[in-house]
């Protein structure tokens, strides 16, 4: 963030512009649900938009896996948020390449690229789109129901006895964006150092302050964590905090599944 040799504070360079590749659809949504909390609300951010202008984003279809549930959380399709975007032709070594930027256009004009019909593309679009989750999960009332919960105590007792407070889930989450801000000094040549770096509310030290721990339990933690996706993300910026990767559950070590614990905060089977 800041760099200071003793005499006066400047910002570290900046860098050359870097290409994100590979990035699923899911991802890209991600990435706009982070805009509009660091970028679009009334206190921008301009350490998170600096580098977020100096991006180049490329997405690519995916294969969806036994933990994906990003079609509940309608994150299956992208619009916008990339500058190409690549959908495999099934049985051909080929893509269809959709431009959603200048930059975008810019890289089609190189050599391998050539203009296809519309219908044709849409067509090998939504083919790639015809899959079904394992478990699908209702967010209609997700965010009212959320609040509701908060209280009960069944719920989060269950689940604090569990979870392990390791942080995997929020380490692998795209839409997680708890940080915190350390100052490194090097008594050597006087250099400061103003870093922001990522951490994750789940973990015990996240919640120490002068005097305890205000959320010293492992159920209280993670409902915090829950209810920041599912509550606090809709009301400040009208979406989820969760675009339905399904890299938590994989990563949980004792098998938590938000798709679970989603329905049964809601009130409805899982299917």
């Amino acid at each position: 963030m800041l760099e200071s040799d003793g005499s006066d504070f400047r910002e570290p360079e900046l860098g050359d512009r870097f290409v994100i590749f590979g990035v699923h659809a899911c991802d890209i949504n991600s990435f706009l649900i982070l805009d509009k909390m660091f970028s679009k609300g009334p206190y921008s951010d301009y350490y998170y938009q600096r580098r977020r202008e100096n991006s180049i984003v490329i997405g690519i279809d995916c294969e969806p896996t036994e933990y994906c549930f990003c079609k509940s959380m309608g994150e299956e399709r992208v619009e916008s948020g990339f500058d190409l975007f690549l959908t495999e032709i099934t049985g051909e070594d080929t893509y269809i390449v959709k431009i959603g930027s200048k930059i975008g256009e810019k890289l089609s004009d190189f050599e391998g690229f050539e203009t296809v019909g519309r219908d044709f593309a849409v067509e090998v679009i939504e083919e790639s789109l015809k899959w079904k989750e394992e478990i699908s999960v209702e967010t209609r009332n997700l965010s009212e129901s959320t609040l509701q919960s908060f209280e009960n105590e069944e719920i989060w007792e269950e689940l604090g006895e569990r979870c392990l407070g390791c942080g995997n889930c929020t380490m692998v989450c795209p839409c997680c964006n708890c940080f915190d801000v350390k100052d490194i000094t090097n008594i050597r040549n006087h250099n400061v150092s103003r870093l922001r770096t990522w951490t994750a509310c789940t973990l015990f030290e996240f919640a120490e302050v002068s005097g305890g721990n205000f959320r010293e339990s492992i159920k209280s933690r993670y409902r915090n964590w829950f209810f920041d996706k599912f509550r606090i993300f809709p009301r400040e910026i009208e979406e989820f905090g969760c675009v339905g990767c399904g890299r938590c559950i994989k990563a949980c070590p004792v098998d938590i599944d938000p798709r679970l614990i989603i329905q049964k905060v809601v009130g409805e089977k899982v299917e």
